[in-house]
């Protein structure tokens, strides 16, 4: 029986139901859309190398489960991407911290789509010598990203603020642990984690509840049932002993700085962990978007320009975030940065009516995202112990009150430890 829950200021509906092999299935019907988006979500990622398994210790290598998203497409005697093309479907998949997700996009043919969906992930096809063959693809990949300033930039930046953790390692790997990769590894990390009970589908778009509810029943009866098991995810987080600069030398025109700041107070699951996040990137909003007079000072006095940005993350057992861009004068930049980070507390509750006007363009964005099937998926999370929805978030935004962005600003910021790297052209 599909649960419904109604958001009625927006006019849409969710529609939910946890078959009896444990998938959890949601469903949002957007009448007047032609097209269908649907993300099928595995409670696993990069960080989840370390675990115990019905009492037993595992230690996987760096980079598995990006590596068996990989392994997904590749079957015996067919490429899944083969298959989306000839129904008329865009798909892609990634892996993240602490999630994989496969998805596909199409104005036609939806059922058909999404038995390849559900099919190509629930029913592995792994042998040996696919397994050694992955290895070279994914070399080439960590190869380009090796070669790309951002992205070192970025994945120092965590290694740095989370040091011997799973954490230190990119999502991919490294050669050498991709190298350590066995057919065994794979799947066991697909027993582990690809079972029905610790995923999710999400579908939005063009649909009738009831109709695609009754595909993916017919779907999942035909799969075989899996053995119960008990699962401790193991995620140990050492705190650097100080805060560093890390300089990097690459091929770059201008010198990168990227300064991290990683928070260390408890911050909650669900939509409370949601209003958390919201108000952090409000609180960065205030003083580092293009609207802000710091930003303006920084930009006028030709210390950033528009390649500077922040971000933040908060994901299940950790957050952080980074703020970065090119400039010429990098030693400036990052005393800058900690100044306007330092003064942040004592400032924000002067910023009432910027606040306002940073919740209206928010509020925009958001309005304007309600109206992709793509964005709508993005911004679903079904692993945060509730459901949480573009809707949902809109609500958060409106409620916030600039005391609630004061309140957890003082929480993160008194207790972040912040870490620097440098990546300038040794040659210039």
């Amino acid at each position: 029986m599909m649960e419904l829950i109604d958001y009625p200021k927006y006019n849409e509906k969710l529609f939910v139901q946890t078959l009896s092999n444990g998938l959890t299935v949601y469903l949002q019907p957007k009448p007047g859309f032609n097209k269908t988006t649907a993300v099928l979500g595995v409670n696993y990622g990069s960080i989840d190398s370390e675990f115990m398994l019905n009492g037993e210790k595992v230690i996987q290598p760096a980079g598995i489960a990006h590596f068996l998203e990989h392994k997904m497409f590749d079957k015996k005697d067919y490429d899944v991407f083969e298959l989306f093309n000839k129904t008329g479907a865009r798909s892609n998949a990634f892996t993240s911290f602490t999630k994989t997700n496969y998805l596909f996009s199409t104005a036609e043919s939806v059922k058909a789509n999404l038995d390849i969906l559900l099919d190509f992930v629930q029913i592995p096809y792994f042998t040996q010598a696919k397994v050694e063959r992955e290895k070279g693809i994914i070399d080439q990949e960590i190869n380009m990203y090796q070669n790309d300033p951002d992205n070192q930039a970025y994945f120092k930046m965590i290694a740095s603020l989370y040091p011997e953790s799973v954490l230190a390692n990119d999502i991919a790997g490294d050669i050498q642990t991709v190298a350590q990769i066995t057919l065994e590894d794979v799947e066991l990390a697909y027993r582990t984690f690809y079972r029905p009970e610790n995923m999710s589908l999400f579908i939005t778009g063009k649909l009738d509840p009831n109709e695609v509810m009754g595909w993916i029943e017919e779907n999942q009866r035909q799969k075989s049932t899996q053995d119960p098991i008990r699962l401790q995810r193991l995620l140990t987080l050492p705190v650097a002993s100080k805060e560093t600069i890390l300089h990097t030398e690459m091929d770059v025109s201008r010198p990168k700085i990227t300064l991290g700041l990683r928070g260390r107070d408890p911050v909650l699951t669900g939509r409370a962990g949601l209003k958390y996040e919201i108000a952090i990137s409000v609180m960065f909003d205030l003083f580092l978007s293009e609207n802000s007079v710091e930003y303006d000072k920084l930009y006028h006095d030709e210390i950033i320009d528009d390649s500077f940005s922040w971000e933040f993350e908060n994901e299940r057992g950790f957050h952080f975030a980074v703020i970065n861009g090119d400039t010429d004068k990098p030693l400036e930049l990052v005393k800058r940065l900690k100044e306007i980070i330092a003064a942040i507390p004592a400032k924000i509750g002067d910023l009432q009516t910027e606040f306002q006007l940073q919740k209206n363009e928010l509020f925009g964005n958001y309005i304007e995202m309600m109206d992709s099937e793509e964005a709508i998926s993005g911004q679903f999370d079904g692993f945060i112990g509730e459901p949480v929805t573009i809707y949902d978030e809109v609500e958060i935004l409106k409620s916030l009150t600039l005391a609630d962005v004061l309140d957890v600003a003082k929480r993160f910021l008194s207790q972040a430890t912040i870490q620097e790297v440098m990546i300038q052209n040794p040659n210039r």
